[in-house]
């Protein structure tokens, strides 16, 4: 393993991309003084193209995911970077050949949050009135509000966090609330602009989220040791078990599957973990769920709960749901060639 005395980390160029990348940056920083962490801004194609539904990049496999990180992953590839840091929900389960999750780190509160428009007086989602326009980028959020909320009308809402927040404020804009993810507003210290955090149990959230992984060459081995250092052993475990049941779907940004990760107990060598899984369809018409439960103390146990609750979704269903979702996604794509 050789000596390095600096370690260059690259981020896309968005406001809450950019403060991770100096929060892992400071950790680091933190207990390996003698290396230097700067950080380098990459644009990637899901910033660039910020009209397009996550539709339009779905697939059976990751590919949705990629337009997040392609870009920083061929850099990190060329040696131009050494670590990448990523919203965890962001990352493909099946890396490019060559790159490797090193680890996961920071998990903030995974769910979602309700933002209500700027003067409105609502406070929940059962509180909307019908008709009232919800914005959001996530297939499967919308799936979920069209399976829960029926009476409500969804519309995509693209952009970064401060991006979507303005187009909720706008007096003249369609929007009565949008959803994003608790940890976001968290991280940028806009955490009074929630209005209602929603119940895991009752609106799931996406498999990663709020959590941060850090992507090295495979065969970095001093990257490796040194990220290791900042991990949260709990945290990669569970992530891990959430990103096995994704992989063995093989659903990607664009596939509505959600999770709610539930930690019964838990000490310094294992983890007791119960993980909930659906699926659910895009047009809110059908979803399946199941749950499964397991004592973990190893990466190993963490990816067998989630081809194990994988599996379960898969007999109880899921599988006739997810080709229907496949067939329906093929023909939307051939639709918008």
């Amino acid at each position: 393993m050789s000596d390095k005395s600096e370690l260059v980390i690259g981020t896309r160029n968005s406001k809450l991309a950019l403060v991770q990348a100096e929060r892992v940056s400071k950790a680091l920083s933190n207990i390996h003084p003698h290396i230097k962490f700067p950080w380098q801004d990459v644009s990637v194609r899901g910033d660039v193209d910020k009209t397009s539904p996550f539709l339009k990049f779905s697939g059976p496999s990751d590919a949705a995911k990629n337009i997040w990180t392609e870009e920083m992953e061929s850099k990190l590839c060329s040696g131009e970077l050494d670590l990448l840091v990523h919203c965890l929900k962001d990352m493909p389960t099946n890396l490019p050949d060559g790159c490797i999750l090193g680890a996961i780190v920071h998990r903030e509160d995974p769910t979602d949050a309700l933002v209500v428009k700027n003067g409105l007086p609502y406070k929940d989602l059962a509180e909307l009135p019908s008709g009232s326009v919800i914005g959001t980028s996530s297939t499967r959020r919308k799936a979920l509000l069209k399976y829960k909320y029926p009476q409500l009308v969804v519309q995509e809402c693209r952009g970064n966090l401060d991006t979507r927040l303005r187009k909720l404020d706008d007096p003249e804009g369609p929007f009565t609330a949008i959803i994003v993810a608790t940890a976001g507003l968290n991280r940028i210290n806009l955490s009074h602009r929630i209005t209602k955090s929603l119940s895991a149990s009752e609106f799931p959230y996406a498999i990663g989220q709020g959590a941060l992984g850090i992507e090295v060459r495979v065969d970095d081995d001093l990257s490796m040791v040194v990220i290791r250092s900042i991990e949260d052993l709990p945290t990669r475990w569970i992530c891990l078990a959430e990103r096995s049941l994704l992989r063995t779907l093989q659903g990607g940004c664009s596939s509505p599957v959600a999770v709610n990760s539930v930690v019964e107990n838990m000490s310094s060598e294992k983890l007791e973990l119960r993980l909930e899984g659906i699926i659910i369809h895009p047009y809110g018409s059908s979803q399946v769920s199941s749950m499964a439960c397991s004592v973990i103390t190893s990466d190993a146990d963490a990816e067998r709960l989630g081809t194990t609750l994988a599996q379960q979704l898969e007999n109880n269903g899921g599988k006739e749901l997810l080709h229907e979702i496949k067939a329906l996604q093929s023909g939307e794509m051939k639709g918008s060639d």
